[in-house]
């Protein structure tokens, strides 16, 4: 689950943005956080979406210069996706994941 996320964010990202080495940075970063949630029994998706947040906003300067995005989007986004992976209904304003 957490590669698949890597890949989706990284492919979300140069869908909206253009393709770019440091949405593959966003994405890995994404999935450390998540198999470490996983790890610490961690499921609820706010949890999982706050720790995402988190660990990029504490390592923002790594992505600074050439994110189009801020580590909420980037929350945000993996909460529509794990959602929409559940099987969960989702809202018209969730994004769909790629």
């Amino acid at each position: 689950v957490g590669e698949m996320m890597a890949q989706s964010v990284a492919a979300w990202l140069d869908e909206e943005w253009m393709p770019q080495e440091v949405h593959v940075k966003m994405g890995t970063s994404v999935k450390n956080t998540y198999v470490t949630c996983r790890g610490k029994g961690l499921d609820q998706v706010a949890d999982i979406m706050t720790e995402v947040t988190d660990d990029l906003y504490a390592r923002w300067s790594e992505y600074n210069a050439d994110a189009f995005v801020n580590a909420w989007d980037v929350g945000n986004y993996v909460a529509d996706y794990l959602i929409a992976k559940s099987g969960s209904e989702t809202c018209g304003c969730s994004t769909k994941p790629v």
